[in-house]
């Protein structure tokens, strides 16, 4: 085990301090400077050499705990996640997926599954992880106040589902769909009132797992997925449609 230098990261100039960190230290691990076990600088190094505020790092190490892409040790400091299928272990599919094409795809698929994802936990999910749903909404809710896209908070909304299922092999399989699909829901986020029209339909999801209706969960999962394709896609240029002959019905109901 090794402690990567903080001289490995760069002084921070983007609008969205604390997702730049992230995509720094994601960077990192795709290019193999940082490997599983290594531990990150300390938060008050890593503020130092990054020139931005303690808070914005300590989100960032919040955010990538959640997401598994580190793991922190009470007394010992911040590593990188040594969990089968963490973020970043191969930079070929994190490259080819961030391709239009690709993402469309990638569409089709979470179609399909977060809309089974929400109906299972409807059924699954604890006290204890609806009060860790509505407590990121509630974040959310003060980024877009702020003026922010929130895209963290949303992101984190949809892990969090994914772990109220109980299922650990759905949750791998949503925290690499997670990752992926990064290139659309940034694009998305940044639509007008985009973040507000999410963390509306963010809190209606919740309100139908709150109520333990898998039926009303999956469909309003299923709405927001359209409703986010449609504006990933509004102004990009990408491949053709495929017919509409030759699509997959979008209506189906898959519950895993």
């Amino acid at each position: 085990m090794q402690a990567v230098s903080a001289k490995a990261f760069r002084a921070v100039r983007k609008t969205r301090i604390s997702e730049e960190i992230i995509e720094q230290i994601r960077d990192l691990i795709v290019s193999g400077r940082l490997r599983p076990g290594d531990r990150l600088p300390a938060e008050r190094e890593l503020a130092r050499t990054l020139r931005v505020g303690r808070s914005a790092v300590r989100e960032a190490i919040r955010a990538m705990e959640s997401l598994g892409i580190v793991e922190a040790r009470a007394g010992e400091g911040t590593f990188v996640a040594t969990l089968p299928g963490s973020h970043g272990r191969d930079p070929i599919t994190a490259t080819l997926f961030q391709a239009w094409s690709a993402q469309r795809k990638l569409f089709e698929v979470r179609r399909l599954l977060e809309s089974g994802l929400a109906a299972l936990a409807a059924r699954r999910a604890t006290a204890e992880q609806v009060e860790k749903l509505r407590g990121v909404l509630g974040e959310q809710e003060v980024q877009v106040q702020r003026g922010e896209t929130g895209v963290m908070q949303d992101t984190m909304f949809h892990f969090l589902i994914a772990e109220a299922t109980g299922n650990e092999v759905l949750l791998r399989i949503v925290e690499n769909l997670m990752d992926l699909l990064r290139k659309t829901r940034e694009t998305s986020l940044q639509h007008g009132d985009r973040p507000a029209r999410s963390l509306k339909q963010h809190r209606a999801i919740l309100s139908a797992i709150e109520a333990r209706d898998p039926a009303a969960a999956e469909r309003r999962m299923r709405d927001h997925i359209r409703a986010i394709e449609k504006l990933a896609f509004s102004s990009v240029k990408g491949p053709p449609a495929e017919p509409a002959s030759s699509r997959p019905s979008t209506d189906q109901r898959v519950v895993p």
